[in-house]
């Protein structure tokens, strides 16, 4: 038997959460690197600047151009901000998926790559494509990351806001 539609409505949330601003805290994202097992954090409290957390997933289609464009996000963001990848941590995302499609320090230089299922849970992240902008004092903005071009313009759009 099918739920009622009504009852799927209800459970609906719009993103962004919020109206007006977000109400999320920004905190540290703390986990593990693409090898499944370093300690890996990525600083957003004590950071000197803001940070754009992107969340995604390698089973995540909506993500494959995100992932392929992270060098072009994070030289797109003009020193304004750092990118930060963020996955769900080993047990629910596979580190060989994530370092294959993440590639290594080179093929992304500046951007952090952190497996942290606690970090979707603070940021309240539903699922990947997602992004969050937050620096120490707030999060910025909070949002569905569609392609390049939009991850981008919203992320831009939030840091001029500041």
């Amino acid at each position: 038997m099918t739920e009622p539609p009504a009852d799927i409505l209800r459970r609906l949330r719009p993103i962004p959460t919020y109206r007006e601003h977000p109400t999320t805290a920004p905190r540290d994202v703390a986990g593990v690197g693409t090898d499944g097992r370093t300690p890996c954090r990525v600083d957003v409290v004590e950071a000197p600047a803001p940070v754009l957390l992107l969340f995604l997933s390698a089973g995540c289609l909506g993500c494959r151009d995100l992932w392929e464009g992270l060098r072009e996000l994070a030289a797109g963001l003009e020193g304004t901000a750092r990118l930060a990848v963020v996955t769900r941590s080993p047990g629910e995302e596979d580190p060989a998926a994530i370092a294959v499609l993440a590639g290594g320090p080179a093929e992304r230089p500046g951007v952090d790559v952190v497996m942290s299922s606690d970090a979707y849970r603070d940021y309240r992240v539903a699922g990947p494509p997602f992004l969050v902008v937050a620096d120490a004092e707030r999060v910025r903005t909070e949002s569905v990351a569609w392609g390049l071009g939009q991850t981008l313009r919203i992320g831009l759009d939030a840091l001029r806001d500041a």
